[in-house]
């Protein structure tokens, strides 16, 4: 074998060897302290023609809290259907109102804490509540495993403790997508902000159509409400671990996140509390902050 044949051999079996190769994850010990983040669940739908205002708070609450808020957009509420609505939000909008305040569209639930007897909220109320829980001391925090393997996503997910906890706190994962775009009833987003000319969203149209939908809820990894975790694993630190596998050929896979967040489940729903959440893209780790 000639000295050329032999460099094309070698270089064809280093390269080739490290295409197939798995990404090295690892996340690291338990830490003694977490960052403190915020869930922002957020009501919403195509057909809503307040909800490009919902939004534009969402986003601005992203921004102005530097990653410290985290955000998914529930799609359903319109009895005709939300291309983008799953059952998981019809599950959350029925378990989570309250008869004597009905939240219309957009509403939304900060941490799923409860503001006078009503957990989803105002819009008008997002940002003081999201302000209020950023001001808690994180006793928990979250690190996630994210690698694709063809049309599946593998999700190891880590929840760490610094204190000690007896009682109901359950682990819950979202897969969210952003930048979905459509055609028709179920995606062009109904906009009564067309000929405010105040508004971000003046002369946009009504619908606007090919509107960018973000952040929004593609599947529930989890139970509905989270899956329990041990009285044992919840000590100073203490890890509990689980692993989900989530088909994700029907989306766009660039666009892909994991959320998870860790709930205090109460004896009901106004003393619900989400403790901590974390955010990580569809292939790669985010290690413990």
């Amino acid at each position: 074998m000639n000295q050329y044949l032999k460099i094309l051999l070698f270089g064809l079996l280093v390269f080739g060897g490290c295409e197939d190769e798995p990404d090295s994850f690892e996340v690291s010990k338990v830490p003694s302290t977490f960052t403190k983040k915020v869930l922002m669940e957020e009501f919403t739908g195509a057909w809503c023609g307040y909800c490009p205002d919902g939004a534009h708070r969402v986003e601005n609450l992203i921004n102005d809290k530097d990653g410290r808020v985290v955000a998914v957009s529930l799609h359903a509420g319109n009895p005709t259907g939300d291309a983008m609505e799953i059952a998981h939000t019809n599950y959350l909008e029925t378990t989570y109102q309250n008869p004597e305040y009905p939240s219309g569209y957009p509403s939304g639930m900060v941490d799923r804490v409860s503001v006078n007897g009503s957990t989803r909220l105002n819009r008008g109320y997002w940002e003081y509540v999201a302000n209020d829980q950023l001001l808690e001391t994180a006793v928990c925090g979250l690190a996630i495993i994210s690698e694709v393997n063809g049309q599946n996503a593998t999700v190891e997910v880590h929840a760490g403790f610094n204190s000690t906890f007896n009682g109901d706190y359950r682990l819950s994962v979202y897969l969210i997508e952003d930048g979905i775009t459509g055609t028709g009833y179920g995606y062009d987003q109904r906009n009564y902000y067309n000929t405010e000319a105040e508004s971000s969203f003046y002369d946009l149209g009504d619908p606007i159509v090919g509107y960018e939908h973000n952040h929004t809820l593609r599947a529930v990894l989890s139970e509905s409400l989270g899956d329990a975790i041990m009285v044992s694993e919840m000590v100073s630190g203490g890890e509990h671990i689980k692993t989900y596998t989530v088909d994700i050929s029907s989306y766009n896979k660039n666009n892909l996140s994991i959320v998870d967040f860790v709930t205090y489940m109460g004896s009901s729903i106004t003393e619900h509390e989400i403790l901590n959440v974390q955010k990580c893209g569809i292939d790669s780790l985010q290690d413990w902050d």
